[in-house]
């Protein structure tokens, strides 16, 4: 099973992925990017990190199931992942975003895929881009797109859990577990 996590920016969806796959519940896909790294990413773990050139290049080479540029304040920025990253057996998790997800279900069989909404509202939103340090041009750039590209995604996903300042990670990622544990017995 695949379990695509989706989430606006700042949601919460890379700190509670991380938290799932370092305590080896269910191994994380690696997705590729083309931004700069931040501080505390690592190459590998986070993403694989490649340049603008690289990324192109394995577009031209059909290397990615999806994958998605953004023009940014600091230029383009791509993010895509490999088409070997989804040929496996084991149940795996994945950050993507709308549009990504839509090309996956396309792609994979359908009762192959749970996709998981990690819904945060707007303050909670700005507040986490302040504290991570995001330019406020670019904060604001994310935010006007994310509500064009998240419109109507509570009704394409299987789960919604709620993520904002009042909420503990540990209950979401606890949500979220339940929810793949259910999914697993069903397999099974």
């Amino acid at each position: 099973m695949i379990y695509v996590i989706l989430g606006k920016t700042a949601s919460g969806k890379t700190t509670i992925v991380d938290y799932i796959s370092k305590e080896k519940w269910i191994n994380r896909i690696v997705t590729y990017t083309s931004r700069p790294m931040r501080k505390k990413e690592k190459n590998g773990e986070t993403y694989h990190f490649v340049t603008k050139e690289e990324f192109e290049a394995l577009i031209q080479s059909g290397f990615f199931a999806e994958w998605r540029s953004y023009d940014t304040v600091d230029g383009v920025w791509y993010y895509g992942s490999s088409i070997d990253s989804y040929d496996t057996d084991e149940d795996r998790i994945i950050i993507l975003n709308p549009d990504g997800f839509s090309k996956i279900k396309n792609i994979l069989e359908p009762e192959k895929v749970k996709s998981i909404y990690v819904y945060s509202n707007i303050k909670t939103i700005r507040n986490r881009l302040k504290k991570r340090g995001d330019k406020k041009e670019e904060a604001e750039r994310r935010i006007e797109h994310d509500l064009i590209d998240f419109k109507g995604l509570e009704n394409e996903v299987d789960k919604i859990v709620y993520n904002n300042e009042d909420n503990d990670i540990d209950d979401i990622v606890q949500k979220i577990l339940s929810y793949i544990t259910e999914n697993k017995q069903v397999e099974e």
